[in-house]
């Protein structure tokens, strides 16, 4: 008896989950347990030819592996049987059109039986979807099994062949030790790990946590899993309620599977067991076993945090890529009474801690949106998350929860009647919400989940330093930050040595800051400096005093900059007076962002130009006339500040929280398509529908302060000294990425004020040359 079994293109979303470039697994161990019963068989592998590779599929966001069906179809021998491999890859029960056209291309060649079977191809995501609806996609093939269905194979066939009825369907073998070694030594292994490279580099992906080229092959050393998490798709076919197992391959088969694997070229494995360290002694065994025989390994499924042992990660240093293991949330609650898992939290973070000391990456998985969970759990899930990354450096996956058909999950949304179809479930893991409410909306989610991303974005590396080049200054703003510090530059040498340390770290955006940096005599030769040394962004924000006099406006644009912020707080002079405390700085001021809008255009460089002001009590009505100003001058952005609780501002300055973001709206409403409006230290909460414009708190996570002294620190830990949150916060979609309101302490009257006369008074410009 003759027999193909033939693996067809997968066609896959663009952001799928698992390992689709080993689900031909199943189909090689399924040729193995045919040629060990005596059959003589063929294995046609479309991801073994030499046309195979990734390219798009007609439908956008998915793409095909492999060659084409009918490439695969036309390689295929003269057989009694085929049979052709059924994954989740291909959306059961729905039609997919790879391998209706493989199935059309097959039956007008071949007369005999075809087989759709269901094969073991490790621990990726199952759909168990009824045999019937199956068969309705399929009406060619002759004969369907499910279930780890190569064990039954050979008696199915010799069924088929001779035109018998099917037998019973054996089920799922017990003894996996039974099973011959998947039958790779059938296919162009050299064609296999080509395909694999060329869909690595098609990818586009700067790196792979489990990367798959390099001559990699696939192995399950166990199937099945021991726990029963609610989302988990593992033992098929098992009824809800019985008890879940695992069965291993003994490590002397594991032993020839490796050998046998290397033999044919391989050059690291892929383990893909559901569970791969249930079994302390089996799990050590193995990783002894990889050691010996030289072979690197990744194990891409989430392994037991609680049964990872700090000489775990000893032996999987410099061996793996990436670790992975299931947290699947960052609350105990919902692990224990939600998801099942059994698993306590602290021995996650006990395994973030022994892999970081180790130095192996670690991957954290976790699940959002499951039925029964809070808005306020999710979030305090993504908090966990993001601290384990900030931490440990565990690199967090946060998924959406799906209900895969055979799943306590997808039992209990169809109880709470909750969607649970779909064509294809791995779009909903990434970037559709399945499960969702009115108390949890998919918007909801997906807002979530962007904060969580940007936050983690944000938190890798600083990508901006803030320079604080003099405390100096000839403004005396009431809300000034650094209004209390003494009034000192800083030392040229050292601000140099940090430009060049920060840009080594890959930092490339800078702001000179004050205090006033135009009075720092080293300011644009620091600025030249910068644009040397690579910085790509060079930012400044001023009062724009000085710039009154043009050379000095033009030598200041012309210096290298990139971005230019005048600091008005006021529409007209006596607002801006009683602001700064200075009477005559309002017109200088204003003189000064001319003269750089004319420079920049006389000089064509491409230097945006913008105004600065920070809301206080007595300037948030005046925000739409400083716009006004603005744009009339030829700066069209407005950077909008809140006031942040250092140095000089207090309670006293700040204007009532409703009324400024009622203002902010109005302002954006009339100018946002006129000029770039941006609002800074404002939770995004407080400006609903305007979300857009709020930079919130991810801009400071990822920024360094240097300060005149040369000490530094993070912007956003040095501004969440003096921030708070509301009740109310623990169900902000914004909350992961926002560390809440700042708390402004009230202080006493100044002695003096600035009165309307004050502002009115005549007073020359300041000096070109600083006063020493």
């Amino acid at each position: 008896m003759r027999a193909s079994v033939v693996f067809g293109p997968l066609r896959v979303s663009t952001d799928f989950v698992d390992a689709p470039w080993f689900a031909d697994l199943g189909a090689a161990q399924a040729a193995a347990v045919l040629e060990a019963a005596g059959v003589e068989v063929a294995l046609v592998d479309a991801f073994a030819l030499p046309s195979s590779g990734l390219t798009p599929d007609r439908d956008a966001g998915y793409l095909r592996l492999g060659a084409p069906p009918s490439e695969v179809a036309a390689r295929v021998p003269a057989s009694d049987l085929l049979v052709i491999a059924y994954t989740p890859f291909h959306r059961p029960p729905a039609a997919d059109p790879p391998l209706v056209e493989l199935l059309e291309a097959l039956r007008a060649r071949h007369r005999g039986p075809i087989l759709l079977a269901d094969l073991y191809q490790g621990g990726q995501h199952h759909v168990d979807a009824p045999a019937d609806a199956v068969r309705a996609s399929y009406r060619s093939v002759d004969g369907y099994l499910k279930y780890e269905a190569e064990a039954a194979l050979p008696e199915v066939a010799r069924a088929l062949a001779l035109g018998r009825p099917l037998p019973p369907l054996a089920g799922a073998p017990d003894d996996l030790d039974a099973l011959p070694l998947p039958a790779f030594c059938l296919l162009d292994v050299e064609a296999l790990f080509a395909f694999h490279e060329r869909v690595a580099r098609g990818l586009g992906r700067p790196r792979h946590a489990f990367p798959f080229d390099g001559r990699s092959l696939p192995l399950c050393t166990s199937r099945g899993c021991p726990y029963r998490c609610a989302h988990c798709s593992s033992n098929p076919g098992l009824p809800i309620g019985r008890p879940k197992t695992q069965r291993r391959h003994s490590l002397a088969w594991v032993e020839r599977a490796l050998v046998e694997l290397k033999l044919l070229g391989a050059r690291r494995v892929h383990l893909l067991d559901e569970l791969a360290n249930a079994d302390e002694a089996h799990f050590d065994g193995l990783l002894a076993l990889l050691a010996r025989l030289g072979l690197p390994f990744e194990i891409p499924n989430g392994l037991r945090a609680d049964r990872l042992l700090p000489r775990h990660f000893d032996a999987m240093k410099g061996r793996v890529t990436t670790v992975s293991v299931s947290a699947e949330s960052g609350v105990q609650r919902v692990v224990d009474e939600v998801v099942g898992k059994a698993l306590d939290l602290r021995r996650v973070e006990a395994a973030a801690a022994a892999a970081n000391r180790a130095g192996v990456p670690l991957l954290v998985h976790f699940l959002v949106g499951m039925p029964g969970e809070t808005r306020a759990e999710v979030n305090a899930t993504l908090e966990y998350a993001a601290r384990l990354a900030e931490e440990h450096g565990a690199l967090p996956s946060v998924q959406f929860a799906t209900p895969l058909p055979g799943t306590r999950l997808n039992a209990s949304a169809v109880e709470r009647g909750l969607p649970v179809a779909a064509d294809d479930y791995g779009p909903h893991f990434q970037r559709r919400p399945l499960l969702a409410d009115e108390a949890l909306p998919a918007r909801d989610l997906l807002a979530m989940k962007e904060a969580f991303e940007a936050r983690l974005h944000a938190a890798r590396e600083p990508e901006k330093l803030i320079l604080n080049v003099t405390y100096r200054c000839n403004n005396r703003c009431a809300f000034c930050a650094v209004g209390t510090r003494e009034r000192l530059d800083g030392d040229p040498r050292r601000q140099r040595e940090q430009l060049s340390h920060w840009r080594a770290r890959g930092v490339r955006l800078v702001d000179f800051d004050g205090g006033e940096p135009t009075l720092y005599e080293g300011l644009l030769a620091l600025v030249g400096y910068a644009r040397a040394i690579g910085y790509r962004g060079i930012h400044l924000t001023t009062n724009g005093r000085r710039m009154a006099y043009p050379d000095f406006a033009r030598a200041v644009v012309g210096s290298g900059l990139t971005s230019l912020l005048v600091s008005i707080h006021g529409p007209d002079r006596a607002t801006h007076a009683r602001e700064v405390m200075v009477p005559e700085a309002f017109d200088q001021t204003v003189d000064g962002l001319r003269n750089a809008c004319r420079a920049r255009d006389e000089l064509r460089v491409p230097v945006e130009v913008g105004v600065n002001v920070t809301l206080t009590k007595g300037n948030v009505l005046g925000l739409g006339g400083i716009a006004e100003l603005a744009l009339e001058v030829g700066a069209p952005w407005l950077n909008v500040q809140f006031l942040t609780p250092f140095g000089r501002a207090t309670a006293r300055s700040a204007p009532d929280l409703d009324e400024a973001a009622r203002v902010t709206r109005e302002v954006i409403d009339r100018f946002a398509g006129r000029m770039r409006v941006q609002v800074i230290n404002l939770p995004k909460c407080a400006l609903p529908g305007y979300e857009a414009f709020c930079q919130g708190d991810l801009g400071k996570l990822d920024r360094r302060m240097v300060f005149v002294n040369n000490d530094d620190v993070n912007l956003a830990r040095y501004l969440a000294e003096r921030r708070v949150r509301r009740p109310e916060c623990g169900e902000c979609v914004h909350a992961v990425a926002c560390g809440g309101f700042y708390r402004l302490d009230d202080a006493p009257e100044p002695p003096w004020r600035f009165t309307a006369e004050d502002a009115a008074r005549p007073v020359a410009p300041p000096p070109l040359r600083p006063r020493g």
